[in-house]
């Protein structure tokens, strides 16, 4: 497994799921991390368990992004890994979406990653020793793909995956990486108000499960994490601009 030994790593949305399971490998890797999130709850728990430092931060807001990158490079000295990973999920047809529920998907799952990558690159130029670094965006197999009732969704998720693209483009000779993750089904809390609203969640989680090529759903750590610390690491020199599928087999094809 690649080693992150001492990379400056900054997480968003690293309160739960999947923010959470990429931090905790990075950790394990040997990186120093900054957790943020809107969670200021549950934030200053998770940092305290996996070691990290945390901030409350709202990814939609440019002012938080320049203060959170202010705070990274004091903390720090510098900015090695950025991982754009807050997101909110939304579920309706687009004939019932409303202009106020669509933009707050927009602005925090895109306009929140163009911000990192804004401010991202704005660090990661002037570090120390000359510009270099990895950003990491997590955008989603819906991202590659519609999905009934996800209009707002998909399609922040599909402009996160060309974004990252543009970015990794236009800072490929400052040695500054961008790449997308596109996970499928993960177990994460996001999945806990579907299980519980069933009449039988076991029974739910079976059938999901049996839709899957792998037969299962992926780990936040094990699956999401172990490929960004890849992406993180200096053995993805090499990987820009790309779109990493980690589902399972979820698109590879339609379920027997």
């Amino acid at each position: 497994m690649p080693r992150l030994d001492e990379k400056i790593c900054l997480v968003t949305g690293g309160a739960s799921g999947l923010g959470r399971g990429i931090a905790q490998r990075f950790v394990e890797e040997g990186a120093r991390v900054m957790l943020t999130d809107v969670n200021a709850q549950a934030g200053p728990g998770v940092a305290e368990e996996l070691g990290t430092v945390f901030r409350v931060h709202d990814v939609k807001e440019e002012t938080a992004w320049m203060r959170v990158m202010d705070e990274v490079v004091a903390e720090f000295g510098a900015l090695d890994v950025l991982v754009n990973n807050a997101g909110i999920f939304s579920n309706c047809p687009v004939e019932d979406t409303t202009l106020e529920s669509w933009q707050e998907v927009l602005d925090v799952n895109l306009t929140g990653v163009f911000l990192g990558c804004k401010h991202g690159v704005r660090v990661m130029k002037n570090n120390p020793g000359g510009p270099r670094g990895s950003i990491i965006n997590l955008s989603s197999v819906v991202g590659l793909r519609g999905q009934l009732g996800g209009s707002a969704y998909s399609a922040s998720k599909g402009g996160v995956r060309l974004l990252t693209k543009t970015v990794a483009l236009e800072n490929a000779a400052r040695r500054i990486r961008c790449n997308s993750i596109h996970p499928g089904i993960i177990d994460t809390p996001i999945m806990a108000p579907m299980f519980s609203a069933a009449p039988d969640p076991s029974a739910l989680r079976r059938h999901i499960e049996g839709t899957l090529p792998v037969g299962y759903m992926g780990d936040p750590a094990h699956d999401v994490g172990n490929m960004a610390v890849y992406l993180a690491s200096d053995e993805s020199d090499y990987v820009t601009g790309a779109e990493m599928v980690v589902d399972g087999g979820m698109t590879i094809g339609l379920p027997g």
